[in-house]
């Protein structure tokens, strides 16, 4: 490894937004050479990760249609982080000025946001970072080679990095260690990484992929790619539990309902809201999601949006959060409502998870 990162390092001095020779040779390290290496030691690393190990991998990524100015290649469980864009894993982060290499504790900086990636809020990060220093506490305190946050340089593209790392390690040009001390700092880095993917699994985490929302990422591959393997991961849903999450949360809700005053009828069946009812002489248009995780995110089917995009006003989204239900229980209990109404669907909210694609015959 040691060597393969020294050459990354030296090729960023020769930077090229171009696919020259040069970076030819990088995007071959990045997305080849070093996801090797550490997939070789990966028995060792998904043993420090614990649980979550059992679907880890590595990645590497150097180009984002021109070729990007801080390469990466990163450890990270599918399950907890399927993408990039979301949830914690451990990178090797390429400083752009070719002064070394960090080691990063990161959560995914950028957002899917219609056809494009922008950055995360500020209010998101800072709630992000928050939540991650009260997990891991104390952790890094003993470790002096280790800071807070990251430190890239002056380029604008590093600032989306610098916002989304809890922790780094630093490893200046020329003097890169051997390959059991890189080693050794990664295996480090796998247990305060198992300590967020842990806090994370709850569904409370800002940014986190509640058990429900990862079942549903499985039923869509499932469909698009039906003989394909998947790892099964740590906080997946299956459907029958996902239904008797939602049945909780629909009695919860209907006595939101009978408490504002409203008449209804439950049309969850044959129409593209759960409730239809009536208030003061008004119709209204009630939709109702449960979780067993926070208030993250609920899945919206597109005949759901048209539908409450024209009732707004009058509508509600009735989220009931914090259901608690273990494999094998049918009982859900507890969970909190939260009351959105009038209810308005913002598109910068919403995030294609799946697309219908006609074929041209």
């Amino acid at each position: 490894m040691r060597e393969t990162l020294q050459e990354v390092i030296a090729l960023q001095a020769t930077y090229s937004a171009s696919k020259t020779p040069d970076m030819g040779r990088r995007g071959v390290l990045i997305r080849k050479t070093l996801p090797a290496e550490l997939a070789s030691r990966g028995a060792a690393l998904r043993a420090a990760l614990g649980k979550y190990g059992a679907d880890a991998r590595s990645e590497g990524k150097d180009n984002q249609g021109q070729m990007s100015r801080i390469p990466w290649v990163r450890w990270f469980s599918e399950s907890r982080s399927p993408s990039a864009t979301s949830g914690w894993y451990v990178v090797y982060l390429f400083h752009p000025d070719g002064s070394g290499v960090s080691l990063c504790l990161s959560h995914g900086s950028t957002q899917i946001v219609g056809t494009g990636f922008v950055n995360r809020s500020d209010a998101e990060v800072a709630e992000l970072m928050s939540w991650a220093a009260s997990v891991l506490g104390s952790e890094f305190e003993a470790d002096p080679g280790i800071r807070l946050g990251v430190d890239l340089g002056t380029f604008d593209l590093a600032r989306g990095y610098e916002r989304t790392t809890v922790a780094s390690k630093f490893y200046p040009n020329e003097r890169i260690p051997t390959d059991d001390v890189l080693f050794t700092d990664f295996v480090r880095f796998m247990g305060p990484l198992a300590k967020l993917y842990e806090a994370q699994e709850s569904g409370v985490a800002p940014g986190s992929i509640s058990a429900e929302m990862l079942g549903l990422y499985d039923d869509l591959e499932k469909l698009a790619s039906p003989v394909k393997e998947r790892p099964k991961g740590q906080g997946r849903m299956s459907a029958p539990m996902r239904k008797l999450v939602e049945l909780h949360a629909m009695q919860i809700a209907e006595r939101w309902l009978r408490d504002e005053g409203f008449t209804y009828k439950n049309v969850s069946a044959t129409d593209s809201c759960d409730f239809r009812a009536q208030r003061g002489g008004e119709d209204w248009a009630i939709e109702v999601k449960g979780t067993t995780g926070g208030l993250t995110s609920v899945l919206l089917t597109r005949n759901e949006v048209a539908l409450h995009r024209t009732s707004h006003p009058r509508n509600a989204l009735l989220v009931v959060h914090g259901i608690k239900l273990l494999e094998g229980e049918t009982r859900p209990k507890g969970g909190e409502l939260a009351v959105f109404s009038p209810w308005q669907v913002e598109d910068d909210r919403l995030s294609a998870l799946a697309f219908e694609y006609r074929l041209p015959i």
